[in-house]
């Protein structure tokens, strides 16, 4: 059973990584055509299917991580990075889902209603790129066991 959790914790962590910096990447492209020939429903299609692989991914890195550390049983004589694992990561998907629900919604009305000249989007951007950071970070200090 542990051995499943981690594959799908691992797989959902990948899954969720590569959502970030496919938005983020394609984002960054279309910022420029914005206004254009039906570039702002294309932007708006990419958030909608993005949501559709980073939250469900991020759900499911939450749900196996929080399972295989009740597994572990180790009460409050959790090792350093275990303690992060548990406490950041778990605040780190929270904020995710809070942040990027909020500020992906603002971000598509956005998009349908100016139909010309460019979309302030730099906020958007900002939190994907930061999350993106945090969750390197965090997989950084896990994989080293600090």
């Amino acid at each position: 059973m542990y051995g499943f959790l981690l594959f799908s914790h691992l797989t959902s962590l990948m899954i969720w990584v590569g959502a970030i910096m496919a938005i983020v990447v394609m984002l960054l492209l279309m910022r420029k055509q914005l206004g254009q020939n039906g570039a702002n429903a294309l932007s708006k299609r990419i958030i909608s299917v993005f949501n559709r692989f980073a939250h469900p991914a991020a759900f499911v890195v939450l749900v196996s991580g929080v399972i295989m550390i009740i597994r572990l049983g180790m009460g409050s004589d959790k090792p350093f990075w275990l303690d992060i694992m548990e406490k950041g990561g778990g605040t780190i998907i929270l904020l995710f889902f809070v942040l990027t629900g909020i500020l992906g919604s603002k971000l598509k009305k956005r998009l349908s209603v100016q139909s010309s000249g460019s979309v302030a989007m730099s906020s958007y951007l900002t939190v994907m790129a930061s999350f993106f950071l945090l969750i390197v970070a965090l997989v950084l200090i896990v994989s080293l066991k600090l």
